[in-house]
């Protein structure tokens, strides 16, 4: 009788064992991209998770357009690159927002492929392979890239940059270095908070262990060229404005959009009472000795028109009339000497055949952004209303009484506290009542509305509490004294109006005003409230990293869909955040390489979470966030594998380990 064989059961493979060779093909970054691309593909044809069109949100569309048909870069508001990258292709091939819209998810879909070779070296082939297939399939990037914003090409130069740095520390050499440096210095014309971020990194390599002499001169070379991409837009700025402008002017804004966003009002600024100083109380440039352009718009105007400016200030009485510098269609502009601080400045524009007696118009250079420019009472503006609620509340001195008396009776009483207010707004019957109190006197208005001066007024308007409505509308309600007289001549005696006269309006006058004033309104919030403003920004610097919705439209954009889009964004990204904490730790236990790229993930919330923000700020860092994510769940699945410390990249250098 034959002996019976024992029965052999077949080995299966083990889950960790078939997604180790799963992450060992070579095919997992090209399925990554390809995945990318069809997402993205989806999202601008089909359906996308967000708000806009394909024009998108930060009129791109619109500059873009300009720049291809011939016309100069028209602000300073946003940096130029992504006009740029738009305008090209409308040049070459015409006002087709789709075109870019396509070759940006064409180039986001890199991004797999391009994160695969950079953690390659630095954490193996697993760790690349998985990050490459959470950023094919998850990445935010995707989403943006499916409408004309300038986050999907930021992100694509800036993980070009990254990944060249890192190849340029794995061979000889400096050239790596330079072109790291050229994309690096080309991503701050994408995303402007993103121009130190080059030094900070090049400081930490050179400190990061093993220290050399060598690896200063790599750093010497990446900064050089950084700077040297840099420049362009650096020298336009200065050529314009005469001011040193690495990025845009739109930090200000964002800043004191920053510091409207504490306390109570955390989660929407436009909720905060001191929102309403956005609004200035008079017409005035911070732009001391800066050439002040005036423009008149002739339009309705006689064809055989040619006004010309007259101005005096209140430094030089002495009038001096100037003709038109440019035209511009039916537009003259005439160019006045910058003025020192403070200076009050008085102009009519008229036709030489016209009288030359009408009421000046009243324009102020001066930086105190919040106080009191109408130094000789020259218009009735807040600053009135103010001075006659504190003569009427506690007998304080009123300066200019004679002028505030509109009821002509020799005394500045209640009445002439109405007339002030009814020639302000032009609404009859506008106030309610007075109230007054040892701490304040508070004006109602009709509409429910109050204005509110406390005894300890500083001087600062900023010490007004103002409700929207009536009261708000008073904040940059102004009237010339000059021109309340009913005997007084026609302004300008002319065909031109208040409307089609403007001062330093345009763009790099007005927006490095605006970055200025902006900038000290935040000041001004921040100094009143620190202790909020740094728990806001500590808040933020974690809110950045999570998609959070209000039902707030002034904070967050309401749209079909969009509160279960506003969820699902929500639970994946705290899940994103939560795993890359995770990636970290086991990085930092097993001192892994990676750890080095922490540098651009941490610097993003350091640098702007004391501005407005939200998750969208961290799209550019995203991939990074996604080696970490990796790193996560190849340790919690162990999936290493055996000879993962001796991965090569394909180019065959050892694994860095700086």
């Amino acid at each position: 009788m034959r002996p019976v064989s024992p029965l052999v059961v077949p080995a299966f493979p083990s889950f960790s064992q078939r997604a180790g060779r799963l992450l060992d093909s070579a095919v997992v970054p090209y399925t990554a991209a390809a995945a990318s691309l069809a997402l993205g593909l989806f999202f601008t044809f089909v359906w996308a998770p967000h708000p806009w069109d394909w024009r998108g949100i930060d009129q791109y569309h619109n500059l873009a357009r300009d720049l291809a048909r011939g016309e100069p870069f028209g602000t300073t508001d946003v940096p130029w690159g992504y006009a740029y990258f738009v305008a090209a292709f409308y040049r070459l091939f015409g006002e087709h927002e789709w075109l870019p819209i396509l070759a940006q998810v064409v180039a986001n879909a890199a991004i797999p492929l391009m994160l695969y070779r950079l953690a390659l070296p630095l954490a193996g082939r697993r760790v690349a392979a998985l990050a490459a297939g959470l950023t094919g399939v998850l990445s935010f990037n995707t989403i943006y890239a499916s409408t004309q914003a300038s986050d999907a090409i930021c992100t694509v130069l800036f993980v070009a940059a990254t990944w060249a740095f890192v190849r340029g520390s794995l061979v000889p050499g400096a050239a790596m270095f330079a072109l790291a440096g050229l994309l690096a210095g080309l991503v701050p014309q994408f995303r402007p908070n993103l121009v130190l971020l080059p030094w900070l990194v090049a400081a930490g390599y050179v400190a990061w262990p093993a220290r050399s002499w060598r690896k200063a001169a790599h750093m010497a070379v990446f900064l050089a060229v950084v700077s040297l991409a840099l420049t362009p837009w650096v020298a336009r700025n200065y050529r314009l404005t005469g001011r040193f402008l690495p990025t845009s002017t739109h930090g200000a804004v964002q800043l004191w959009y920053g510091s409207l966003q504490v306390g109570p009002y955390l989660e929407s600024r436009a909720r905060n009472p001191r929102s309403v100083f956005e609004a200035p109380a008079f017409d005035y440039t911070s732009l001391g000795d800066t050439t002040i352009l005036v423009s008149a718009s002739l339009d309705g105007c006689p064809v055989d028109a040619q006004p010309a400016l007259t101005y005096w200030t209140d430094r030089d009485p002495r009038p001096t009339t100037v003709r038109a510098t440019a035209r511009r269609a039916d537009t003259l502009d005439f160019e006045l000497p910058g003025q020192p601080l403070p200076t009050t400045l008085y102009y009519r524009v008229a036709s030489s055949a016209q009288a030359t007696t009408a009421a000046p118009r009243v324009f102020f250079v001066s930086d105190d952004h919040l106080g009191d420019l109408d130094r000789h009472g020259d218009m009735l503006d807040i600053f009135d209303v103010v001075r006659v609620l504190r003569h009427l509340a506690w007998g304080e001195e009123l300066p200019h009484a004679d002028r505030l008396d509109l009821t002509g009776d020799g005394v500045v009483d209640t009445a002439d506290l109405d007339a002030i207010v009814t020639r302000m707004l032009s609404h009859a019957l506008a106030l309610q009542g007075l109230d007054v109190t040892p701490a304040a006197a508070t004006l109602t208005f009709v509409d429910g509305s109050e204005l509110s001066v406390p005894f300890t007024f500083s001087g600062r308007l900023s010490d007004v509490a103002l409700d929207a409505g009536l009261a708000a509308r008073l904040l940059d309600a102004r009237v010339s004294f000059a021109g309340l007289s009913d005997t007084a001549p026609a302004d300008d005696g002319s065909c031109l109006t208040a409307a089609q006269v403007g001062v330093n309006q345009i763009y790099y006058r007005r927006e490095v005003h605006q970055m200025q004033r902006y900038l000290a309104l935040a000041l001004d919030n921040i100094t009143q409230e620190p202790g909020a403003f740094a728990a806001a920004a500590a808040y933020r610097a974690v809110r950045l990293f999570v998609i959070r919705s209000t039902d707030d439209p002034a904070a967050v954009y309401q749209f079909a869909w969009s509160r279960a889009v506003y969820a699902v964004g929500m639970l994946a990204s705290t899940a994103y955040l939560l795993l890359f904490v995770s990636g970290v730790v086991f990085a930092w236990r097993r001192r892994s390489a990676l750890l080095f790229l922490l540098l651009p993930i941490v610097y993003i919330p350091a640098t702007i979470c004391f501005v407005l923000t939200n998750q969208r700020y961290t799209v550019t860092v995203q991939p990074l966030m996604f080696l970490f994510m990796a790193v996560a769940v190849v340790a919690a699945l162990r999936l290493e594998a055996p000879d993962e410390g001796a991965a090569e990249d394909a180019g065959g250098a050892p694994p860095a380990r700086c």
